[in-house]
């Protein structure tokens, strides 16, 4: 039997109430830039974002209600490129708070420390800073670790 070998996430649909406010917010907080909208059929008004290198990692099609959406998915994780400097997340801490972004909760997980937060329209999403280099190693530690979550406080750096 194969399996295939997964590398990333290759990007996530989110049903949203607004996909131009949406966008708009994506694209202040995490520097995503429109790349394509949905002219026609039952997705029309929908939106692809990308970080720049992809054709899109993020789609905002229009769905809901004004109940609070967010249930569908438990989050979504972002890798952060900061070459394992935890200061690069301090700084997108910093940035988030002073774009009064709705921050869930800030954890160690060994490898990696994750920053979690909400968007508009309940999406929880996280922005890790890896602290390893992501090899068979990394794997072993994060099995070893058990999925280690433990809360932890962060400075946020503003400069």
């Amino acid at each position: 039997m194969f399996t295939p070998k997964i590398k990333r996430i290759a990007h996530v649909v989110l049903y949203v109430r607004d996909p131009e406010a949406s966008a708009a917010w994506y694209g202040d907080v995490l520097g995503t830039q429109i790349t394509s909208r949905v002219g026609d059929g039952p997705y029309k008004g929908g939106l692809f974002l990308s970080f720049g290198v992809h054709d899109h990692d993020i789609a905002l099609f229009p769905g809901g209600s004004d109940e609070p959406k967010g249930r569908e998915i438990e989050h979504i994780a972002l890798e952060l490129d900061c070459g394992k400097d935890l200061d690069v997340l301090r700084r997108v801490y910093a940035t988030f708070l002073e774009k009064k972004v709705k921050i869930h909760e800030i954890l160690d997980h060994g490898i990696a420390v994750g920053l979690y937060f909400f968007d508009p329209d309940g999406h929880m999403l996280e922005v890790f800073a890896p602290l390893t280099d992501g090899t068979k190693e990394t794997i072993d530690e994060f099995r070893q670790g058990e999925g280690k979550a433990d809360p932890i406080s962060l400075e946020p750096l503003t400069t």
